[in-house]
């Protein structure tokens, strides 16, 4: 952050809330577009990983934008909608389920950002709640109101919180 605001900027407020809440809100109360969301985000994140991290960071944020359309148009070509109108069905009858499993998943996801590698402790744990309430609440929001958009704002204004504290101590 110290060496790019504008770098951090994009990826702790446009980037990561878009990409995070396309990964687990998505699921909740599902459209069909929404599962292709679900499917593109998910393949990116794994994608996202062999993008070379030498690649100056917008060309490497174009390539995730420009992906993550041609993943979705690929799935919708792809995928026969029978299959996820089924899918639909399904995690509309276990919509709390998958709210929890989301929340949590969504929690430990964000391990990440206190350690290098996968180890829980007490104080790793009381870091972690806090992630597992708000994917609940970001789900809440999204079952509710039935459009992604507003978890995505929630998480943004969030995440922004963090960058103004963060940034004003730099």
């Amino acid at each position: 952050m110290k060496k790019d605001k504008l770098k951090a900027f994009l990826a702790m407020i446009v980037f990561a809330p878009i990409i995070e809440e396309l990964m687990f809100r998505t699921l909740l109360k599902p459209k069909t577009k929404d599962l292709l969301l679900f499917l593109s985000s998910w393949t990116l994140f794994i994608l996202g990983v062999f993008i070379t991290s030498e690649l100056v960071w917008y060309y490497r944020y174009l390539i995730l934008i420009l992906a993550i359309f041609l993943l979705y148009f690929s799935y919708s070509k792809v995928i026969p909608k029978q299959y996820l109108e089924k899918i639909k069905t399904y995690l509309n009858r276990y919509q709390v389920i998958t709210l929890q499993i989301t929340s949590v998943t969504f929690g430990f996801l964000h391990i990440f950002n206190y350690v290098d590698s996968f180890r829980i402790d007490s104080i790793l744990f009381l870091l972690i709640v806090p992630r597992i309430i708000a994917g609940h609440i970001f789900g809440k929001i999204k079952i509710e109101n039935n459009h992604i958009i507003w978890p995505i704002l929630l998480h943004a204004m969030n995440n922004g919180v963090v960058f103004l504290i963060i940034s004003s101590r730099l």
